[in-house]
């Protein structure tokens, strides 16, 4: 199975999952599972983040991980349109791809997991495995680590670099969910075009501080302030979700920093 393969599966399943109802066509990166990051991500975000080994070891016990594949999914344009507008909660349209085409991509994940298996590649989706575990042994409330950061495995295999928002900045800008497999298939891995910078492609404008009604984001990338993110969409976006959206029990976060700023569809 080649990288071409994998392209075209991945584009079937946006295609018949319904992902293709809340974003654009997928991009396909891929890591190597030994790249040295993925060991100093123990440092860097908690000794709690899995290797691609580990992880896929968890499900498959004598495999081996070769790669990581992740993708983008950008955002499509309506959503993305009808959030530029708002500046205290998210449209309904930029709300449901956050509460039901996160779903969809949750699908992707494992039905290209199950895929790749079933092919006779063992391999896993971690941010589904993390989901059983969650939160992950040592998670440091203030910090609001994971097992596994979508963001940090997509900077690793050259999809973007990190913004003043903590948001990865893609060729597709900001407006995107990121998903990943962990397998033994061996596929070639791409470079990163930004290097080991992970601020590279940052322009540091303070547009996405403006747009921030919590006030979480400052002029450094340290002044990131990821507690008060969270209250606030806790607070202000879903605490009326019923009236506002019309649906209960699915995640919503604010966002508004995504839209409406110069990295939010495509690199600056």
């Amino acid at each position: 199975m080649n990288r071409t393969q994998i392209e075209q599966m991945l584009r079937n399943l946006y295609c018949q999952t319904g992902a293709d109802r809340f974003f654009e066509e997928p991009e396909v990166k891929v890591a190597a599972a030994d790249d040295p990051f993925f060991i100093r991500f123990k440092e860097l975000i908690g000794p709690q983040h899995w290797t691609p080994d580990e992880v896929l070891k968890r499900k498959f016990p004598e495999a081996e991980a070769k790669s990581v594949i992740s993708w983008v999914l950008p955002v499509n344009r309506k959503a993305r349109e009808t959030n530029r507008a708002e500046t205290v909660r998210p449209s309904i349209e930029w709300a449901a791809v956050r509460s039901f085409g996160e779903i969809l991509n949750e699908e992707m994940r494992a039905q290209m997991a199950s895929l790749l298996t079933k092919a006779g590649f063992p391999a896993v989706a971690p941010h589904l495995e993390q989901k059983a575990v969650y939160p992950p042994p040592g998670w440091d409330v203030k910090h609001f680590t994971s097992s596994w950061s979508e963001r940090h495995v997509a900077f690793v295999a050259g999809a973007g670099t990190f913004g003043l928002s903590a948001s990865l900045i893609t060729e597709h800008g900001v407006a995107m969910r990121l998903g990943s497999v962990v397998t033994t298939l061996e596929l070639p891995a791409d470079k990163r075009p930004y290097g080991d910078d992970p601020f590279a492609w940052c322009t540091r404008c303070g547009a996405c501080i403006r747009r921030c009604p919590a006030h979480a984001i400052g002029p450094e990338f340290k002044d990131r302030d990821k507690p008060a993110c969270a209250r606030y969409a806790v607070e202000h976006v879903a605490k009326d979700r019923e009236t506002t959206y019309g649906w209960l029990d699915r995640a919503l976060g604010c966002a508004l920093c995504q839209t409406g700023v110069p990295c939010e569809f495509h690199r600056p």
